[in-house]
């Protein structure tokens, strides 16, 4: 379960139009990676806004797909996430805040700042459409966060995108047993199996300082990839071979082939779990930044 990310990615031309926010189910996926992912320069920003800290370096650029966005906050007022972005709990809310905070950011300026707490009814999100992006080619997204509290043992969600060709259900991303995973609303399957094996894989999101997180979907083919302060998750790979503790259980059911059309950044527990977040630096689109 390897990626190189070194390899060009060559999607097909773009369309003329972006594409809907709805769209038909695509085919089954098949075995292996449509293409491989594009690589971009280094350049590594951590170390948090906390307090007495030293400022954080300077940001590293990321150039924009055409058929996607960037977003670093700065443009927004401060407050109740506006343009793109909306609040958003689909099931039910409580005393979880979404807001674009000042002088919280990666440099020091602004970032979108998720207090979450416990409780399944604590839902809330900022989210946006996906309608800008061309995500029948591959969708790649890559944020800066960072939080205060280690990720529990019960399962949370920090990162949610719609699928509606699961019946509009979840791919969810998150944390289970102190790490990071992937879970499917419509089945509860684990990216990784949550055996001990299963979670040695993955790894758990550093607290009080930020990080960056990448992901690769490609959605025909019903693949996967994750990568943290740019190093791939052995444990957060879909890759169409079922390997023990991995994705065995998430490939158990058949055909998968997402259809996103949303993506929302934020907080959800489903019993005892309670964060504050900071996001910031987001790219979206058809083909990979890097951190």
């Amino acid at each position: 379960m390897t990626s190189d990310p070194t390899q060009p990615f060559t999607p097909p031309a773009p369309a003329p139009a972006p594409a809907p926010a709805r769209r038909a189910r695509r085919a089954p996926r098949a075995l292996a990676l449509a293409a491989a992912l594009v690589a971009a320069g280094a350049g590594t920003a951590l170390g948090g806004p906390a307090a007495g800290a030293s400022p954080a370096p300077e940001r590293a650029t990321a150039e924009c797909a055409v058929d996607g966005f960037c977003e670093d906050f700065e443009g927004l007022p401060v407050g109740e996430p506006s343009g793109r972005w909306a609040v958003e709990a689909r099931d039910c809310s409580g005393t979880g805040t979404a807001t674009v905070a000042a002088g919280t950011g990666r440099d020091g300026g602004q970032a979108l700042r998720i207090d979450g707490a416990d409780g399944y009814c604590n839902h809330v999100f900022a989210a946006t459409e996906l309608a800008d992006v061309a995500t029948s080619t591959g969708l790649y997204v890559r944020f800066w966060v960072r939080h205060t509290t280690e990720l529990p043992a019960q399962h949370v969600t920090f990162l949610a995108l719609e699928d509606v060709a699961d019946n509009s259900r979840d791919l969810r991303m998150g944390g289970q047993n102190g790490a990071l995973q992937w879970n499917r609303e419509s089945d509860d399957a684990t990216l990784p199996a949550q055996s001990p094996a299963g979670v040695a894989l993955s790894a758990p999101l550093p607290v009080t300082e930020w990080s960056c997180v990448e992901f690769a979907l490609d959605g025909p083919n019903g693949l996967l990839e994750t990568w943290l302060d740019g190093e791939l998750v052995e444990g957060l790979v879909v890759d169409g071979e079922p390997t023990h503790d991995v994705d065995q259980q998430w490939l158990s059911r058949g055909a998968w082939a997402p259809e996103v059309v949303d993506l929302r950044l934020g907080w959800e527990s489903y019993g005892q779990g309670a964060d504050t977040l900071w996001y910031d630096d987001l790219a979206v689109g058809t083909t990979r930044t890097g951190c």
